[in-house]
C-alpha cells in the first residue's frame, strides 16, 4: 500500500545565456551611433571565475578611432553587438504524489513539491561591461533563480 501508486512530475528547465553587448569606453568618432569593443583574436572572452568573474577583460579592446571625415571604413564602429552570452539557467522543479483511498467514495493525497530541487543558482548579465576596470568586468551581482523552496500538501476528495 505505501510502495505502490506512487505519481512523479517534473519539469527541466535548461537555456543558454543571453546575448550581451560590450561597449567602446572610448568615443571613435564623433556623431556614430553605438560603438562596441573589438574582440582580441586568440583571447577567450570568458572566465572560469563564475560569477565574480564572468568574461575576461583581455578579451576586448577598443576600435580604431576615425582619422579621416567621410571615411568609408567601418572599423571605428567596432565589433558587433553581440560579442558574448551571459549565464545560462537551470532549473529543475519535481513532485511525488500518492493517493490513499479512505472509504469507496474518497480519498487523500500527501504531495511533496521541490521547485529547484538542486539549489542551483542562476545569474543575470553582468551589470559592469568597462572592461578596463580589469576587478569589476564582467560581475554578475544577481541572480535570476528562487533559492530551494519545498512544500508538503494533504488533500482530501470526496
Amino acid at each position: 500500500m505505501l510502495l505502490g501508486g506512487w505519481i512523479a512530475n517534473g519539469i527541466l528547465t535548461l537555456n543558454s545565456g543571453p546575448p550581451q553587448a560590450i561597449g567602446c569606453q572610448t568615443t571613435t568618432a564623433a556623431g556614430l551611433g553605438a560603438c562596441y569593443a573589438d574582440v582580441v583574436h586568440g583571447v577567450t572572452k570568458y572566465r572560469s571565475g563564475g560569477p565574480a568573474h564572468y568574461y575576461n577583460p583581455a578579451g576586448f579592446a577598443e576600435p580604431p578611432v576615425a582619422t579621416t571625415i567621410g571615411t568609408s571604413d567601418l572599423a571605428p564602429l567596432g565589433g558587433s553587438n553581440t560579442q558574448v552570452n551571459g549565464p545560462g539557467f537551470r532549473d529543475l522543479d519535481f513532485s511525488i504524489f500518492k493517493e490513499l483511498k479512505v472509504t469507496e467514495t474518497t480519498r487523500l493525497q500527501f504531495r511533496a513539491e521541490s521547485f529547484n530541487l538542486t539549489n542551483t543558482p542562476s545569474f543575470n548579465l553582468p551589470s559592469n561591461t568597462n572592461y578596463r576596470d580589469t576587478v569589476n568586468f564582467g560581475q554578475s551581482t544577481s541572480t535570476r533563480s528562487a533559492p530551494r523552496e519545498i512544500q508538503f500538501a494533504l488533500k482530501y476528495y470526496w
